[in-house]
């Protein structure tokens, strides 16, 4: 089900400035100076809502009007398992990247970002290379995610009832593999097909970060 979500414009504001003219004929003191502002793109990532001015109840052509279309790109979106489904790339080849999953009539419903250097990020500060426990703290309250090193690996599962409980916006969380070699017992905790709890002990003692932020419809 897509919800609604607000399509905002980007809008051009110009100011102007006249000169009194001391006389009827001195036309060149009675021309206006215009000066063009540009609104600048809005990289905050609202859970719950979208990314900046895209959201849910979007086609192809809405974001094209909104971003640009030299800010939108044809792209097949990878679905987990080696499938692939029918999507967008925005601000392409960019740190700003987004990757866009379309439904079957062309509409977004979803939005994921997963490079480290980009601008994209939440108000309470949640960005792609948070660590775990600024992701707990935002959150207010810790979470349940898979076990790593399958294609659904690290995956928030369950907010818990913190602050992004019920808004459809989905992480994951990667760990450091060239970081702290993992003890045998901590990989029967971490690795596989099973929920983990983010303040597991076993959780603290590695470098895990978050490497995926998506906003589902």
């Amino acid at each position: 089900m897509r919800y609604a979500a607000a399509l905002l414009g980007i809008s051009l504001f110009f100011t102007a400035c006249t000169t009194d003219a001391p006389q009827a004929t001195e036309t060149e003191d009675n021309e206006k100076q215009t000066t063009t502002v540009e609104a600048k793109p809005d990289f905050t990532i609202k859970p719950g809502e979208g990314f900046g001015i895209l959201g849910g109840e979007m086609m192809r052509t809405d974001l094209e009007e909104v971003i640009g279309k030299e800010n939108v790109r044809k792209s097949d979106f990878h679905i987990g398992e080696g499938e692939f489904a029918p999507g967008l790339a925005l601000y392409p080849d960019t740190p700003e990247e987004v990757e866009v999953l379309l439904d079957d009539d062309g509409y977004v419903i979803l939005y994921q970002t997963s490079k480290k250097d980009s601008k994209w990020t939440t108000e309470e500060g949640i960005k792609v290379g948070s660590t775990l426990a600024e992701l707990a703290a935002a959150n207010g309250t810790h979470f349940k995610f898979t076990g790593f090193d399958w294609d659904y690996g690290g995956t928030v599962t369950n907010w818990n009832g913190g602050k992004f409980d019920g808004a459809d916006f989905l992480i994951v969380l990667g760990y450091n593999y060239e970081g702290t070699p993992m003890t045998e017992e901590d990989t029967q905790q971490l690795l596989g097909d099973q929920d983990i709890m983010s303040d597991l002990p076993a959780a603290q003692r590695y470098e895990i970060a978050v490497v995926e932020i998506m906003q589902r419809y």
